[in-house]
């Protein structure tokens, strides 16, 4: 059996067919539908009319808290259109097939448990880097949603402790959009034309409202993942202040969370898991602080690189499909 499973981050929509075995088919990518509940419609509509000859339905993985149950967005994340709406109901017109709807982090952390770098333990935190920072507990071989679906919003830690604005959040440091805007207020390049760029001019209006310089004035220069690490291949001064911003931040993500729930394991996935340093510079931080803190060992954290890496959204989304639908039985399904 295959699914048509959709991941919507933060500036892309990704999307695949998903079989009942994790083997993914027919990947693409595309622009992520922000603008309105009818664009974010008609784009899984499209999606739908493409596969639906093949498939047996559809698996939504998005950021914000969810009622898994339901499909129900309550809020958070960049698709504020979709605040306080269904999306089982939004679609089951457009697509009349069975459609399952769950967090962005907690996909990731299910495909993990499923058949990834947590298939073998009964308690893990999943770390998704892509737009923001997504995360997914798992409690005895099951997702933790905790009070209001709110478990695992890692964005929203503090790795920054003596700024009070958003700019002290983990997405703001250890996010790409993050990342995106502070290379970007660096090195005066034109926000508007960033990955999520309507979402920067925003956040640049509520921490810097004088200061907005005209787009005209904006260097045209696209600041994205590959872009930042090229400028690192090149040592720039600004992308290696922010790469070590980050690396700072993660590191307290991972520590935090190794101290709060002391899981198994601490797995990395998402778009930017994809590069290598990223775990060497990674090991390297968090031993500093280990030695320095003298934290015993049975404290430190162990962190696996993700099975799916950037597809782990899409393969966790299927599996809550799953267990929603009853193909698959319990283990793994969402409390």
């Amino acid at each position: 059996m295959k699914c048509l499973a959709c991941d919507f981050g933060g500036s892309s929509l990704k999307f695949a067919m998903v079989d009942d075995e994790a083997n993914l088919t027919a990947s693409g990518k595309q622009d992520a539908p922000l603008a309105s509940r009818e664009e974010f419609v008609e784009t899984i509509g499209r999606l739908y009319d493409r596969f639906s000859d093949d498939i047996a339905g559809i698996a939504i993985s998005i950021p914000g808290y969810i009622d898994p149950a339901t499909g129900h967005l309550f809020g958070s994340g960049v698709y504020s259109a979709l605040y306080g709406h269904g999306i089982v109901d939004m679609l089951k017109h457009r697509c009349p097939v069975n459609i399952s709807v769950e967090n962005d982090g907690k996909c990731g952390a299910l495909a993990e448990a499923w058949k990834g770098a947590l298939a073998d333990c009964d308690d893990g935190v999943v770390i998704i880097l892509g737009s923001g920072v997504a995360g997914g507990v798992i409690k005895n071989r099951r997702i933790h949603s905790g009070t209001g679906f709110s478990a695992g919003e890692l964005s929203y830690l503090i790795t920054k402790t003596d700024d009070y604005s958003i700019m002290g959040c983990a997405y703001m440091q250890a996010g790409m959009l993050g990342m995106t805007y502070k290379i970007c207020k660096a090195k005066g390049l034109d926000l508007s034309m960033q990955d999520s760029g309507n979402v920067l001019e925003i956040l640049d209006e509520q921490l810097h409202p004088r200061s907005v310089k005209p787009r005209e004035g904006r260097v045209q220069l696209k600041a994205d993942g590959l872009q930042l690490f090229r400028w690192l291949e090149e040592e720039d001064e600004v992308a290696k202040r922010v790469y070590q911003e980050f690396i700072a931040a993660l590191a307290i993500i991972v520590h935090n969370a190794q101290i709060v729930y002391a899981p198994n394991r601490i797995v990395i996935g998402g778009g930017l898991s994809l590069q290598q340093r990223i775990f060497t510079d990674l090991d390297t931080e968090l031993g500093k602080r280990y030695e320095s803190m003298q934290i015993p060992a049975p404290l430190r954290a162990v962190v696996r690189k993700s099975r799916f890496l950037e597809e782990c959204n899409l393969v966790g989304a299927m599996y809550h499909y799953l267990n929603r639908f009853g193909h698959r039985p319990a283990a793994g399904s969402t409390h």
